[in-house]
């Protein structure tokens, strides 16, 4: 084998034994939002003036968001799409951060399917920044404070889906939201 092979596997038996070691107990989840092979779909989500609408809603440390350029599903057409992971976390229980162990995978596009008609057009910008605050404020929480920054991901039961060569399925920016949070209720 190459040195460089070796140099691979020993890398990945280090973190492997430093997770046993000092990770969590179980191992660590993974899930897409939308699934990968959900078909693409126009059909806007109910009208909240007329019949009202429900919300898939995830908290969580936001741990990744980056920015792919992809393009859809039959026409090849460039479509920025916004990858942003959130590792779920037991809100209000007792004081200390719990993630569960597992990391939510969500994708979204850049620019709503109709700006025109779209309560906010810069949902997936705002996501980016709420990540990046969140991020931040993680890092320089005071360690005896008993609040942890948390992201707040999210999509309409329904939202639109399109499909991209690169990512799969994706949803559109007007059927998501983000914004930033504190777990701030005192423990249990």
């Amino acid at each position: 084998m190459k040195r460089t092979g070796w140099l691979v596997l020993l890398s990945v038996a280090i973190v492997m034994m430093f997770t046993t070691v000092f990770g969590q107990s179980a191992p660590m989840r993974v899930e897409r939002r939308p699934a990968a092979d959900a078909p693409a779909s126009s059909v806007a989500p109910a009208d909240p003036q007329v019949g009202g609408e429900a919300f898939h809603i995830l908290d969580g440390l936001p741990t990744l968001i980056e920015l792919h350029h992809d393009t859809e599903v039959g026409t090849n057409k460039p479509i920025d799409v916004y990858a942003l992971v959130i590792e779920m976390q037991v809100m209000n229980s007792d004081g200390d951060r719990e993630p569960i162990g597992l990391q939510l995978f969500n994708f979204f596009t850049k620019w709503p399917v109709e700006p025109a008609k779209a309560n906010n057009p810069h949902n997936a910008r705002d996501c980016r920044i709420w990540a990046g605050l969140q991020t931040r404020a993680m890092k320089n929480r005071d360690p005896k404070s008993k609040t942890w920054p948390y992201i707040e991901f999210t999509s309409r039961v329904g939202a639109r889906v399109i499909q991209t060569n690169e990512d799969g399925a994706v949803y559109w920016s007007d059927d998501i939201e983000c914004w930033g949070s504190s777990d701030r209720f005192p423990p249990f």
